[in-house]
């Protein structure tokens, strides 16, 4: 059986701290008082938002963030995964969802479910990553090619179940999902990381350049090693660090505020 804590350990090292890039938005953007934070990882938005004095419900799908939130954070962490949340109906007055709906094999139940549990004036902050990719995964995919790695198939949603990768997509899911749409936008900020961080990521199988880096051959994982540390060493500042431009598409939506329950 797989080790999922090392899986954990490596996702806050690295990839926790892209995600946690949009934090201090969606925290601003929220009502202050209980939080419902969904896909929480191992925590870091939430730790914040206890931070700010809020009470916190944090969930994810996998049990080695959960098991790494509970260390983290005072308030309850349960496992569970959209779209089917242990939560009531109307109980929620703010629910955070980072970088979740485009991990989800049925965005638009998910939105259905956040729906049902956010109270009537209740808001949904979401973030997912836009099409076009990102300065740190076009890096890698240079690095696979100078490689010779052979790419798995993308994995795609079914027509029916898929929508447009950017802030007016998940604008037009949401609304689907019966939500009104408070602010639909681009976030931009610089992800800070080290090498060995990143990489510890990759090892892991994180993200799609983990899966990708997975899939090879012993041979073509040393060589992607050799390669990622040849241009990593080229393009880290004087302090060993890699920075990158990172871009995420932003909504904050509301549960239309007269609606019964």
């Amino acid at each position: 059986m797989r080790d999922w804590t090392a899986t954990a350990e490596a996702y806050d090292r690295s990839f926790a701290t892209l995600c946690d890039g949009t934090a201090a938005r969606i925290l601003a953007d929220l009502p202050d008082g209980d939080l419902v934070d969904i896909g929480c990882g191992t925590g870091l938005l939430a730790a914040q938002a206890e931070r700010e004095g809020r009470s916190v419900t944090a969930l994810d799908a996998d049990a080695s963030m959960v098991e790494a939130a509970r260390g983290r954070l005072h308030g309850r962490v349960r496992r569970a995964a959209l779209p089917e949340l242990p939560l009531e109906d109307a109980g929620a007055d703010a629910i955070a969802a980072n970088f979740v709906i485009n991990h989800v094999g049925r965005p638009r139940a998910a939105l259905a479910e956040l729906h049902r549990v956010l109270r009537p004036g209740g808001r949904l902050a979401m973030t997912i990553w836009p099409a076009g990719g990102a300065s740190w995964s076009m890096l890698l995919g240079e690095i696979f090619d100078d490689s010779d790695a052979v790419l798995p198939p993308p994995e795609r949603l079914p027509a029916d179940e898929d929508f447009l990768r950017s802030a007016d997509g998940l604008a037009a899911l949401t609304r689907e999902g019966g939500l009104d749409i408070e602010q639909a936008c681009d976030l931009t900020w610089e992800w800070r990381i080290r090498p060995e961080d990143l990489w510890a990521g990759l090892a892991a199988g994180i993200a799609t350049p983990g899966a990708v880096l997975r899939a090879q051959t012993p041979q073509i994982r040393a060589r992607i090693r050799e390669v990622f540390t040849a241009r990593t060493e080229e393009l880290t500042d004087a302090d060993g660090v890699l920075l990158f431009a990172v871009r995420a598409a932003y909504v904050l939506a509301v549960r239309p505020p007269g609606e019964e329950v």
